[in-house]
């Protein structure tokens, strides 16, 4: 169960900085890491599915990705966005 957490996280950490409004990097990462994290995702859901059942382990599976999803960006701006350093315009 820890490598599907671990692939389904990566997967989260690819998806984010290979964006094109990422705010970490000053490049995205090439396209060919969105297949990367797509083929980490796909593998992490067979892993939920097969260790937790169907339902649960799609249920299980889609909160690990989308909580980290959503505090990912948030994260990111509030560390690199101007206002943290009293720079407003």
């Amino acid at each position: 169960m820890w490598f599907a957490v671990l692939a389904t996280l990566a997967s989260v950490v690819l998806f984010y900085l290979s964006d094109r409004q990422q705010r970490w990097l000053d490049q995205p990462l090439p396209g060919l890491s969105r297949l990367l994290a797509l083929l980490l995702l796909a593998a992490s859901a067979v892993l939920w599915m097969v260790t937790l059942g169907v339902g649960v382990g799609l249920f299980v599976g889609l909160w690990v990705f989308a909580l980290p999803a959503m505090l990912l960006p948030l994260m990111a701006g509030h560390y690199r966005d101007s206002f943290q350093r009293g720079l407003r315009g």
